[in-house]
């Protein structure tokens, strides 16, 4: 139960509820306000956090720029250690920054749930001299954002940003998502682990499996939870329960089909003048609902409905041989961006895709990323230079992330290059070879 109070109210709810702490046993004496002194870095580029120093270790999370982090220790070697989620995990010592002064705000776990210890304070800032903005029974669980200042860590409640004495507060972190609905699959399913045909298949879901949707689409793909697994299943076969929220109700699909052009346009409405809402590449699989209208059949797009040509659609998986297993095994939008490197780019002759491993990321093991070989390439800059622009300047219609080339990193978010690490050899350095990464698809 949550009881919003006043401020006027602070100073004696402090007191009632430690005077009830004590008397349980819960804490020993009054929690103190004050940071422990802490070295903090801040990122100057996203960077892999690992669980060891080393590229092979499992990548927990990706720090982004501008998110600072605690240190655990000294850097050793080129990997600097850090407190994260009550361990110590690893990060590439040259993508953070020491700071000079300790930052106030640093992510120190993940983004999810935890459950109050005792009945707790919510604060409006990160001190024990703050305003209590509400008081939370014990056992509530209460959703952290994975920031701490200090003793205190970052929360969320009815909305607003808050701040709860830590200790209070239990150790481990459900980073399982909220959910909104909960639905019966009516066709068996791939729990996929990403929103896309190609991603793993975590499980198989028989006819009838339930599912808690956590209100979250991408495509044709809807996120659930089931049996305590996170993944992805066809929007259309997500039968809602009863007494389910007209609101969370989703469409039907009547079937489904394969995009067979190279791109193929998502509709806002039947009409070839409609908003474009979204572009398709070949192999993508969707739902179809049954209606169509002139030459357009309606689908299933982020949860709603769109359109598409009913002509460019197929009941079986089209076949596009691209030359090598590395290419076949591609995602859709690597496909694509290989036929376009192809038909632009005639003196490239070589382009790797797909590969069981990768010690910096997971998008080649993904099938998200393609490897244009430069030939000569200590002579020929400039076709890099020019394949590099191209992708660039294309990037939101190829569905492009990231560009490496030549040492330098660029992401279509931060929108500029960036110097990287000398990782050794040239083709670590991608001196040889234009690396692009793509979205899902």
């Amino acid at each position: 139960m949550k009881r919003a109070l006043v401020a006027t109210r602070a100073t004696l709810a402090w007191v009632v509820l430690t005077a009830s702490l004590l008397t349980t046993g819960l804490v020993a004496a009054t929690p103190t306000d004050a940071a422990t002194t802490a070295t903090t870095y801040t990122a100057n580029t996203s960077v892999n956090v690992r669980t060891g120093a080393s590229t092979t270790k499992t990548i927990l999370f990706q720090l982004q720029k501008g998110q600072s982090v605690v240190a655990a220790g000294k850097v050793s070697g080129d990997w600097l250690p850090i407190t994260y989620n009550n361990t110590t995990a690893y990060a590439w010592a040259e993508y953070l920054d020491a700071d000079k002064t300790a930052a106030s705000l640093v992510l120190t776990g993940p983004a999810g749930r935890r459950s109050a210890l005792t009945n707790v304070n919510v604060r409006a800032t990160a001190s024990l001299d703050a305003d209590i903005t509400a008081i939370l029974d014990a056992g509530t669980a209460i959703t952290v954002t994975g920031y701490s200042s200090g003793v205190f860590a970052q929360v969320t409640v009815n909305g607003a940003t808050g701040w709860i004495h830590s200790q209070f507060l239990s150790t481990a972190t459900d980073t399982t998502p909220a959910t909104v609905a909960t639905y019966t699959t009516t066709l068996k399913m791939a729990l996929r682990s990403s929103a896309s045909l190609a991603a793993t298949n975590q499980a198989t879901l028989p006819v009838g499996t339930t599912v808690a949707s956590t209100g979250t689409h991408s495509g044709s793909y809807t996120q659930v939870v089931t049996s305590g697994k996170v993944g992805w299943v066809i929007t259309g076969y997500l039968a809602a329960v009863d007494g389910t929220d007209d609101d969370d109700i989703l469409p039907t699909a009547a079937g489904l089909r394969y995009v067979t052009p190279a791109t193929l346009a998502v509709l806002a409405t039947a009409s070839a003048s409609a908003t474009t809402l979204a572009t398709l590449t070949s192999g993508m699989k969707i739902a179809i609902t049954g209606t169509t209208k002139s030459t357009y059949s309606q689908m299933i797009w982020n949860g709603a409905l769109a359109w598409v040509s009913t002509a460019s659609l197929s009941a079986t998986k089209p076949v596009t041989d691209l030359g090598s297993s590395s290419l076949n095994k591609l995602e859709p939008y690597g496909k694509a961006a290989v036929l376009e490197v192809r038909a632009n780019f005639p003196k490239i002759t070589t382009i790797y895709g797909w590969r069981a491993s990768s010690a910096y990321s997971s998008d080649h093991p993904n099938g998200r990323a393609i490897d244009i070989m430069i030939p000569s390439y200590k002579s020929n800059k400039a076709l890099g230079d020019s394949i590099a622009q191209y992708f660039i300047d294309n990037g939101k219609r190829l569905h492009v992330t990231y560009i490496l080339w030549r040492q330098r990193s660029y992401t279509l978010s931060r929108g500029s290059w960036k110097a990287m690490e000398d990782r050794g050899s040239d083709t670590e350095n991608h001196m040889n070879h234009v690396h692009v990464s793509f979205e899902p698809s």
